[in-house]
């Protein structure tokens, strides 16, 4: 067993954010300088702080916190914060407001306090080091008010360790405090958690990130472009000790300011004008660019499997954008924002969501792929041929497109969708005197042929069968209807509109045939997976 780990050496700072000194012969990195020192001066965590702070001025301490959270956001310095709160000789009970100065405080910010254990749950997941604070923990505690036991990682306890521990962590004595800190709470027994008080920590916000780093840089008399700080904050992905890391390794690479592309330069990542770059050849359906691209990638020797992630990021960003969602979930400048918001228009709301689906099932085992390139490239092909996709969702985008349009042309002579599916001929409510119209010259059929067989020209119509029930009139009247009102249709002229992939006769046949009209009222309005559909039978089909 073996005293607080991490040493902070040198004396706390005890004005604004806690930056801790240094030795003069040892270069102390900037996520151990600038520990927070003070409840105050830990970022994006204001729901714990304040209760822990609240517990101590109320005297409602508990025997056992559990501290849940990602890497480096602030588990293992609350917990030295508040050993240092329960033990603060400035007052004569545990305090929100620790000194810094007395005795306790400062071997406690050194690692030094012998009531003060850290415990590395990794190295120590045994029965046997569980048994030895079960037997240690009786003692009280030698210049302290308690003794404070911190198991850091304690998921990686093992079955055995955890039941020696539940009867200690229930009941413990009056004296002894247990602060268990963990990435993986899923790991942890629930009789464990049920004896714990457990407190969830937080990614942190970029614009928090962005605001301490600006802190620093401006302490460390350095200069750093805002687009740079964004950039970091971004790539730390939430996490406080990952942004002074990465900030710490900028200012040993830059001489001077430090700017957007040495941010890129130094993580490898790829620059986002490279996406906007991908993103057009994807809207243009220009395969030779995109596979320049994943070569231009690979010879700045870029990690592919970052660039799969920046891919998927870069579409979510813009799914955002085309849904409607605010700039704030973006956490980019604001011109950032202006150019992804222009380019979300360039897709619908249904193709953004099948490309961050494909990419992001690409990105989840990219890894283990043995031939990561050929795997990026194939994939950006496939979601470049938009024009070929069969899915369901785009068959149902068409048939809208019909609905909404109208009936194509060769369609448009149907009896109005309002007439009675089986309404009486016109001629047959005559009196038998009145003589029978003369037929009409026939109407000469438009030329369809001069147009490509691939393209129907679409009219919105008056009114509009409802391909959800069965057919109407206005899906299945015969040409003969337009004949005997001269040729004339009853529908206003109005804009048209063209559906790609679907000739005249393929469109006549699918506004009429059941068969189509009972699957869009099967399907219409539900996300449907194409894996999962069960094929039927040549034999069932007959059957049916």
């Amino acid at each position: 067993m073996t005293a607080m780990g991490g040493a902070w050496a040198g004396r706390p700072c005890h004005g604004g954010l806690g930056r801790v000194g240094m030795a003069d012969d040892h270069y102390l990195v900037l996520a151990r300088r600038w520990r927070p020192q003070r409840f105050d001066d830990v970022v994006g965590q204001e729901h714990i702080t304040r209760t822990l702070q609240n517990s101590l001025r109320s005297g409602r301490i508990h025997h056992a916190y559990l501290f849940v959270g990602s890497r480096g956001i602030g588990k293992t310095t609350s917990a030295r914060i508040l050993a240092r709160c329960l033990n603060c000789l400035s007052s004569d009970g545990p305090t929100a407001e620790p000194c810094g100065e007395c005795p306790n405080c400062r071997s406690i910010a050194a690692g030094t306090n012998i009531d003060v254990l850290e415990i590395d749950g990794a190295s120590n997941n045994s029965v046997e080091d569980v048994r030895q604070i079960r037997d240690n923990v009786r003692m009280v505690p030698s210049s302290s008010r308690y003794k404070i036991y911190v198991i850091d990682e304690v998921h990686q306890l093992s079955s055995a360790a955890f039941n020696a521990l539940l009867k200690t962590l229930e009941e413990p004595p009056p004296h002894a405090i247990f602060i268990l800190a963990t990435t993986e709470a899923h790991k942890i027994p629930a009789t464990i958690i049920s004896r714990c008080q457990r407190l969830d920590f937080r990614r942190v916000g970029v614009k928090e990130l962005i605001t301490l780093l600006t802190r620093i840089v401006v302490a460390e008399k350095r200069t750093a472009s805002q687009d740079a700080l964004y950039a970091i904050a971004r790539a730390a992905d939430g996490g406080v000790r990952d942004a002074e890391s990465i900030l710490d390794q900028l200012f040993s690479y830059c001489d001077g300011e430090i700017t957007y592309q040495d941010v890129y330069s130094v993580l490898g990542l790829v620059d986002w004008r490279v996406l906007h770059d991908l993103c057009d050849a994807l809207g243009r359906e220009d395969v030779v660019r995109l596979l320049t691209i994943v070569e231009e990638v690979v010879v700045h020797g870029k990690d592919l499997s970052q660039f799969a992630q920046e891919i998927l990021r870069y579409f979510r960003n813009l799914l955002v954008l085309r849904s409607g969602g605010p700039a704030e979930l973006l956490a980019l400048p604001d011109d950032e924002v202006a150019e992804m918001r222009e380019r979300a228009g360039r897709f619908t709301l249904m193709q953004l969501v099948r490309l961050v689906e494909q990419f992001a099932e690409l990105a989840t085992g990219f890894d283990s792929q043995l031939a990561q390139r050929t795997a990026l490239e194939a994939m950006l092909i496939r979601v470049s041929k938009r024009a070929v996709d069969v899915s369901v969702e785009s068959v149902l985008e068409k048939l809208a497109l019909l609905r909404e349009g109208g009936a194509p042309t060769q369609i448009q002579q149907a009896a109005p969708a309002s007439a009675p599916a089986k309404t009486k001929p016109a001629a047959a409510s005559a009196p038998p005197s009145a003589p029978a119209p003369a037929a009409p010259a026939p109407v000469s059929k438009p030329a369809a042929s001069a147009k490509k067989k691939s393209e129907v020209n679409l009219e919105p119509a008056a009114a509009v069968p409802d391909f959800a029930g069965p057919a109407t009139a206005a899906s299945t009247a015969k040409p003969e209807r337009a004949a005997a009102n001269g040729g004339v249709s009853a529908r206003p002229a109005a804009r048209e509109l063209s559906v790609p992939g679907v000739t005249a006769e393929d469109a006549q046949t699918l506004l009429g045939d059941p068969h189509v009209q009972q699957v869009v009222k099967v399907f219409k309005g539900k996300i449907v997976d194409v894996k999962s559909v069960t094929p039927v039978a040549p034999a069932a089909q007959e059957t049916e």
